[in-house]
């Protein structure tokens, strides 16, 4: 579906929609492939570089409690580790897989510079630890929380709750996006594809917010422009930012 989106002309997006665009890297500028992996320090820095207003980074605790930074529960898929990160102290983790940072370390790398959308993979068990991590930065302003099951939510009292986003799947959009507005959660992020024109307006209509992914193409970024998308998140960073800033080039010539 994504190659076809990609090969679909589309019209200029107009100069108020490209100003108010921002891009965010899902797990950083990563190409797994070429061996720049998801969700590290490398991935994140290229993002920086590319001029991505944002990261999106997934989160889980070690076993001593300490937040770090990778996508799945286990070490096996990225690093031939076949361990759960919940089984190991961050020492040990550490130790194991150097190149997986913790969030702390983002914070203190990328926390001024990007905005952090931080995937919480699993109920938290110790909140005022995850706050004490993010002290130095403003909920909303700085970071927003994002989780792909409601329940996780359930574990949190001390963030502004206009700070807590879900990412909808195929088969919750309308549930999620009901869901947003009636705990008076920040907003949805979903599939460009499912999250319609139909249930934006009524998102915005109740204050909350939505964003799209993944925009991988210059096309599909026309018309997520065109539908006046402001958060685009993209696995194609570098490229998808390269086309912003040539439609910022082109509008202010």
């Amino acid at each position: 579906m994504d190659g076809c989106f990609a090969v679909v002309p589309r019209q200029k997006p107009q100069s108020m929609h490209i100003d108010q665009a921002k891009i965010i890297a899902h797990r950083g500028a990563h190409n797994n492939t070429k061996g720049i992996i998801e969700n590290t320090h490398e991935s994140f820095h290229l993002a920086r570089n590319a001029g991505c207003w944002g990261i999106e980074l997934d989160v889980h605790a070690t076993a001593d409690g300490v937040f770090v930074v990778n996508h799945d529960r286990t070490l096996n898929r990225l690093w031939g580790h076949d361990v759960t990160i919940t089984d190991l102290t961050f020492n040990d983790l550490r130790s194991l897989v150097p190149e997986i940072p913790s969030l702390a370390e983002v914070i203190t790398e990328y926390g001024r510079d990007l905005h952090l959308f931080i995937e919480l993979k699993s109920p938290i068990k110790d909140e005022r630890s995850l706050m004490n991590t993010l002290q130095g930065l403003s909920p909303i302003q700085d970071f927003h929380l994002l989780a792909l099951e409601a329940s996780i939510f359930d574990s949190l009292t001390l963030f502004p709750r206009k700070s807590l986003l879900l990412v909808a799947v195929h088969n919750n959009v309308n549930q999620f996006c009901e869901l947003s507005i009636r705990e008076n959660y920040g907003g949805v992020m979903g599939s460009y594809l499912l999250l319609t024109n139909k249930k934006r307006k009524k998102l915005n209509e109740a204050n909350q917010v939505s964003g799209v992914g993944f925009v991988n193409s210059k096309n599909s970024l026309y018309r997520e422009l065109n539908r006046g998308i402001n958060w685009i998140f993209t696995n194609n960073a570098i490229e998808i930012s390269q086309h912003l800033h040539q439609l910022r080039s082109e509008k202010n010539k």
